[in-house]
Order: structure tokens, then C-alpha cells, then sequence
């Protein structure tokens, strides 16, 4: 039962990559269609095993570095 809800969510996404896709094609050119086509990307990336797990950490602001306060200690000093 997991698989085929897996392969189900699959699927809807990758006719979502191609109907965003389809959309960024159809802008003129600029911003906006520049805009487009990085959702389309970020989208067609999240097909790749483990990209959403990446994406997830980049993101997450409890995971990023205290080196960016001064909280943690610097190993150059």
C-alpha cells in the first residue's frame, strides 16, 4: 500500500515538474519567467533520492552553525 501511495505521489509530481515547466515556457522573457523556470527547477530536484532530506537541512534554521553568533568555539584561534 505505501509503495503505490509513493508511486502515486511520484507521479503527481512529475506532472507537476511538466505542467510548471510548460508554464515557465510560456512567459516572455524576464523576471518572472526567470522566476518560473528555478520553481521548475527546485521542483524537478526534489525527484532525486535524498535531494528533499538536503534541502530540509539547508533550510532548517535549528541546524544552522552557531559559528554564525560567536556562541561556538573558533579551532583557529
Amino acid at each position: 500500500m505505501n509503495n503505490l501511495r509513493k508511486s502515486a505521489i511520484a507521479e503527481q509530481l512529475q506532472n507537476l515538474v511538466a505542467a510548471a515547466y510548460q508554464f515557465a515556457c510560456s512567459l516572455e522573457l524576464g523576471d518572472e519567467r526567470i522566476e518560473a523556470f528555478e520553481f521548475c527547477e527546485v521542483l524537478r530536484r526534489l525527484q532525486r533520492h535524498g535531494t528533499a532530506s538536503e534541502m530540509l537541512a539547508a533550510t532548517n534554521p535549528f541546524l544552522c552553525s552557531l559559528d554564525d553568533d560567536g556562541d561556538e568555539d573558533d579551532d583557529d584561534e
